[in-house]
């Protein structure tokens, strides 16, 4: 598994819900890319990274991905052909620089519009020298002991502080009428009028540096036992590798009350708990199954979602469909 996790993103690939295969090619025992940022100006900046062959093998091709953050794009670029999707970024050798001889180098340039520097930078699956960061895929836990109270005309929404292995930047806060977030703090309670007497349902999650979001802790106001579980995730794929990881993505379900969060498993084996409808996920060489189970406040599970890929360690980096998009529940 570690060994495929620094090579896993050498494709990229938009998959969709279904059986995949792909194929993926090896990188040189010894290469580096090596990134430069030659000139700069408050908008942006001219990079250059250099990829060198340190192997005594020939590198037949190289190829280079990493991200872009920040609202950075790349805008003009030479020596090399860029392909984007998002906010990834995949660089191969142009005709008369695509494969390297040992001991050899050669470098390729662009320009920038923002701040934003190569993240997650691989060459050939490996980590680029000089840049092996560690994507943060970990979300952060559950806020704790989510409780309200009244004074005066003031209704105040209480819980206690999640942990998070890179630390927690902030918390939004829901409800189960709203499709996007009544409000975003830094601290661990929020106040507002006090709500209409109506039935109603406040949720509130964390969310860290990477933009990890938590499962979300609820709390009802003037709701009954919630026994009834969400309906199963639908349109459930996995997209392009970034960082050494597949992104799983889905569409949200509806609930009674509140969905609060998805169970996703790898193999039979939950490997994340999350507050949103992607999560990181990875894939070692072989046949997988990806599945994704909703829960509610009460621990209410739907019915699973399911995708499955298979992997192989061949000798070409492709990647073909074998059979059509399909998805399990």
């Amino acid at each position: 598994m570690s060994r495929f996790a620094s090579r896993v993103s050498a494709v990229l690939v938009a998959l969709v819900a279904g059986l995949a295969t792909i194929t993926l090619t090896p990188g040189p025992a010894q290469a580096a890319a090596v990134f430069l940022k030659e000139n700069a100006w408050p908008t942006g900046y001219v990079g250059r990274m250099t990829v060198t062959n340190d192997g005594v093998d020939r590198m037949a091709a190289w190829r280079v991905e990493f991200d872009l953050l920040d609202g950075t794009t790349l805008d003009h670029s030479w020596n090399a052909v860029v392909t984007r999707t998002g906010t990834h970024y995949v660089i191969t050798g142009a005709s008369w620089n695509a494969s390297l001889d040992p001991g050899a180098s050669t470098s390729f340039g662009w320009i920038a519009s923002g701040p934003g520097v190569p993240q997650w930078c691989l060459l050939n699956g490996g980590p680029c020298a000089g840049n092996p960061a560690v994507r943060d895929a970990q979300p952060p836990s559950t806020p704790a002991n989510f409780r309200s109270d009244t004074q005066g005309n003031t209704f105040t929404l209480h819980w206690d502080a999640s942990t998070d292995d890179t630390g927690v930047v902030g918390y939004e806060i829901y409800t189960g009428t709203t499709s996007g977030p009544i409000a975003t703090v830094t601290t661990t309670s929020h106040s507002m009028p006090i709500p209409p007497p109506m039935v109603m349902t406040f949720g509130v999650r964390a969310v860290d540096a990477a933009g990890n979001r938590s499962p979300f802790a609820t709390l009802g106001l003037g709701t009954s036992p919630d026994v009834t579980p969400p309906g199963p995730a639908t349109n459930l794929r996995l997209v392009s590798p970034s960082g050494g990881y597949f992104t799983a993505q889905w569409d949200a379900p509806r609930d009674d009350q509140f969905v609060a969060g998805y169970q996703v498993a790898l193999d039979g084996a939950v490997v994340s708990r999350v507050g949103g409808t992607t999560a990181l996920v990875r894939l070692g060489f072989g046949t997988h199954f990806v599945s994704v189970r909703a829960f509610d406040g009460a621990g209410n599970l739907s019915t699973p979602t399911q995708v499955m890929i298979s992997i192989d360690p061949g000798p070409s980096a492709s990647a073909t469909s074998k059979a059509p998009p399909t998805s399990r529940s």
